[in-house]
């Protein structure tokens, strides 16, 4: 008697689950198991009712070989079947990845990104190879437009063939991996064949542990983790670096602790950099080191730090917006120089400045600077001169580090580098030097 594989078939073939069959006929899931392992038989009513239920005849439910229900009904509903089982299974995943684990979910992708990756680099080679015999075969053709119209349409077909290939031996390998085994889970409960691990948030994993079909991709998956935490491990390192520097940057803005609320945004802003850094890292050694922690804290320590950067952010631009600029014109920051240069026909000048056209023969050149700075007319050759603007030394560095810090305090913005060294003669000596000038580069 065929009746636990015909049943078995039938609910197969409808996408039934045995618990989904049991509340049709009204019977616990465990009754269902029992008819299809043969362990036990249904009584009478329910074979009535399973005939009914699925337009059987009761003979052949009992004593034929059923395939796949029905033959000329499964003609009839092919393309439904199709529908059903591609719906069932896109159901099954999602059902199945709503109950997984992180970390399996993850396994999971990668896996599938690596066949998809073995999958284009085979498809890759084998196209490569093909192109080159057919281009041979078909080289009679010197590359002319039918050459180009058998090629194109030689290369679509393949790569369309490739695609589908490729997408049914994904989806295949993915059923055979995973789903085949959940949907065990869900219906056998089979210990010996699946670890089904459930926890009090009901996620589950999923692992197949007499399978060794699949090794290589657990072991591609393992060179991929193991690659992607070296490389995070050295991104931790410039978070490390970065979090010294927020640390000296929170010591060294008391020094502007007399700029009201620009310090305070700057104070906001450095610790929250240092919160999100700290999150960052923390992060990153719980990857490297596969070491669990309280994720919804740190997303939470990350979010407020961010409101906290915003409003530091925001403080910061308001305190800065009441600072006063000061600019070249004011004497009290900035000292003029002037010095004199004979005109030539070869005369050439480098540097960093501007022509004012004035009635001087001679060359005037006019620079403005702060009392830290110097401007430099240096002579390296016969006619060639080049302008250097530069801080006189070690000692007045110090100092406009410390002027800095003082402008900052009194809320003053001074801008040194707002005025351009100007050179005062006529348009004929302008015209030369630019000539000069434009005659050296081409050399």
């Amino acid at each position: 008697m065929n009746l636990s594989d015909n049943l078995k078939k039938i609910r197969k073939e409808n996408n039934l689950t045995q618990e989904d069959l049991a509340e049709k006929l009204g019977v616990s899931r465990q009754s269902v198991s029992k008819w299809e392992s043969n362990q036990a038989y249904p009584e009478m009513d329910k074979v009535v009712q399973i005939c009914k239920m699925f337009n059987l005849n009761m003979d052949d439910l009992l004593n034929q070989d059923i395939k796949e229900v029905n033959n000329s009904k499964q003609q009839r509903n092919t393309i439904n079947k199709y529908i059903d089982s591609f719906l069932s299974y896109v159901t099954n995943t999602v059902d199945m990845f709503s109950k997984m684990r992180f970390s399996s979910k993850v396994k999971c992708i990668v896996e599938q990104l690596v066949i998809i990756g073995i999958l284009c680099i085979f498809f890759v080679i084998i196209g490569s190879i093909s192109s080159s015999l057919i281009s041979s075969v078909l080289s009679f053709m010197n590359y002319n437009k039918v050459y180009n119209i058998i090629y194109s349409t030689l290369k679509s077909i393949y790569l369309i063939i490739a695609f589908v290939l490729g997408f049914i031996v994904v989806l295949h390998i993915f059923k055979e991996r995973y789903l085949n085994y959940y949907d065990l889970s869900k219906e056998e409960k089979i210990e010996d064949e699946i670890e089904l691990v459930k926890k009090d948030d009901e996620k589950i994993i999923i692992r197949d542990p007499k399978n060794s079909e699949y090794r290589i991709i657990g072991g591609l998956v393992k060179v991929f983790v193991l690659g992607l935490k070296i490389f995070l491990s050295f991104i931790a390192g410039f978070f490390f670096v970065s979090l010294v520097m927020l640390s000296v940057a929170f010591i060294l803005s008391f020094l502007f602790i007399k700029s009201g609320i620009l310090f305070v945004g700057m104070i906001l802003t450095i610790l929250a950099s240092i919160v999100i850094n700290y999150v960052i890292l923390k992060m990153l050694f719980d990857f490297v080191f596969s070491h669990k922690s309280k994720k919804l804290r740190l997303a939470l320590m990350f979010f407020i730090s961010l409101l906290v950067m915003g409003f530091g952010i925001g403080m910061s631009l308001i305190g800065i917006s009441k600072f006063k600029i000061i600019n070249s014109s004011n004497d009290k920051y900035f000292s003029e120089t002037e010095e004199i240069i004979d005109m030539n026909d070869k005369l050439e000048i480098y540097g960093d400045y501007e022509f004012v056209e004035s009635n001087n023969d001679d060359i005037k050149i006019v620079s403005k600077t702060s009392k830290y700075y110097c401007v430099l007319v240096e002579n390296h050759e016969p006619n060639i001169y080049q302008i250097h603007r530069y801080v006189k030394g070690s000692n007045d560095i110090m100092n406009i580090i410390n002027n800095s810090i003082k402008n900052v305090n009194n809320k003053e913005i001074i801008l040194y580098d707002d005025y351009k060294i100007k050179i005062y003669t006529n348009r004929e000596n302008i015209e030369k030097i630019k000539n000069n000038i434009r005659t050296y580069d081409e050399y």
